[in-house]
């Protein structure tokens, strides 16, 4: 009675999570879909323009030239004898313009010019992060169905053996312990399918948390299954100098690269050069003035800023040799991985699948002649389901390890392993 009392709540709990959670809604989402969804709705990106549009303000800056001066200078006035009030002053009204040398207006545009191709070489990272999580959140989802499809199964299975033992129970042939065993078994089971359930839920709201919305569908669609093949040595190593941090790091040497170059540009000089008229009360003349000035460069008072944008440019090119191998180790561990794991669903697929099954059959077809027991039964059913999971976790794994490769990359690995295969053919 307790435990029809418990299935009975189990089943509410179920009904009643699903109506809350899709009052109105059976639809499935593909992977196309939340990846467009997340590109055009994901808060992250929607960022960008403004990043673009201060860079845009940067690249006008740089490029103004300094304005004009206007000098007025009066000389000789509000003194006495001659020079009493204005009589003997001097009016001298001019204009100067500093003239910048070295091409220092390209200089500063070509530092704007490498930080905007840093930008989109950032942006372009932060599209492969927001996706590449999006991603995982979806293929979660995936193996949350694939879950639960596996534990109907159970469920399935354990009352068909539920059946047979209270056939064999009224028999006589086994106690009412064996019952209630199988009972208890088929209880969890049911209590593990609605935990799967409301794990399922929470990780639609966490998929669709992705472009900032609820969830409009109640599954995804996709086969856990169908597995990508493992990247080739040679289309990796083709794809560590394409891969997003490898070109930010190379854009941010460019910048810095720039950056020097401006500062050996800010060594030179400028000079200022003026042409104005001047006033002569005491004569009552005029006169054209011509104006000519530049500091003396007895020391460079750059050679600073110079020693330390070398030092900078000379960092990011270390860093550079460094973030390349840093890539190769980790694509390596994942491609050690991700060959284990396919390793290791071949073994399941090939080998362990078909003895779990005829130990399966083996122990159903005793157990109905009395050769063994029910624990034997259950222990045989649990060796064949905890071998689907096992098979589940794995293709899982897969899926998650080839998406970390493409987020490296930032390549579509499927289309370029295509490619190679082409080729090679």
């Amino acid at each position: 009675m307790y435990l029809r009392n418990l299935k009975r709540q189990w089943l509410i709990t179920v009904v009643s999570l699903f109506w809350l959670a899709y009052p109105n809604v059976s639809a499935a989402i593909n992977l196309s879909t939340a990846t467009q969804r997340t590109l055009e709705q994901n808060p992250q990106l929607q960022l960008y323009p403004y990043h673009v549009r201060a860079i845009d303000g940067q690249l006008i800056q740089a490029s103004l030239k300094p304005n004009p001066r206007m000098n007025i200078d009066l000389e000789d006035a509000l003194g006495t004898g001659d020079t009493r009030f204005l009589a003997g002053s001097e009016l001298t009204l001019s204009l100067s313009q500093v003239l910048e040398l070295g091409n220092k207006i390209e200089k500063r545009m070509d530092v704007v010019d490498q930080q905007s191709e840093a930008l989109q070489r950032d942006y372009a990272i932060k599209r492969l992060d927001v996706v590449a999580s999006m991603m995982r959140d979806y293929y979660d989802t995936l193996r949350l169905q694939y879950l639960i499809e596996w534990n109907e199964q159970r469920i399935k299975s354990e009352n068909e053996a539920l059946q047979v033992i209270k056939h064999r129970a009224k028999a006589g042939v086994v106690g009412q312990a064996d019952v209630m065993r199988m009972e208890l078994r088929l209880a969890k089971s049911q209590a593990k399918q609605a935990q799967l359930t409301s794990e399922h839920l929470n990780s639609l709201h966490v998929l669709s948390a992705n472009w900032f919305d609820k969830p409009d569908f109640d599954k995804v669609e996709g086969v856990l299954s169908s597995l990508p093949k493992i990247p080739s040595d040679v289309v990796m190593k083709a794809a560590l100098k394409e891969t997003p941090e490898y070109l930010l790091s190379a854009a941010n040497s460019r910048i810095n690269e720039a950056r020097l170059s401006l500062a050996k540009a800010e060594s030179k000089a400028d000079v200022t050069v003026g042409a104005g008229i001047r006033r002569l009360e005491a004569t009552n003349d005029n006169a054209l003035v011509f104006s000519f000035s530049m500091p003396l460069q007895w020391n460079d008072r750059n050679q600073g800023n110079i020693a330390s944008a070398h030092a900078q440019y000379e960092e990011t090119l270390a860093t550079q040799e460094i973030l390349i191998k840093q890539l190769e180790i980790a694509l390596g561990r994942i491609q050690v991985s991700m060959k284990s794991n396919l390793h290791h669903l071949e073994r399941l697929q090939s080998e362990l699948q078909p003895v779990a099954d005829s130990l399966l059959s083996e122990v159903k077809r005793g157990y109905q002649l009395g050769q063994y027991g029910v624990l034997q039964w259950v222990d045989a059913q649990d060796e064949l389901f905890n071998f689907e999971r096992e098979r589940i976790e794995a293709q899982h794994a897969v899926h998650l390890q080839f998406l970390e490769l493409e987020r490296l990359t930032g390549n579509n690995l499927i289309s370029v392993i295509t490619q190679d295969a082409a080729i090679k053919e």
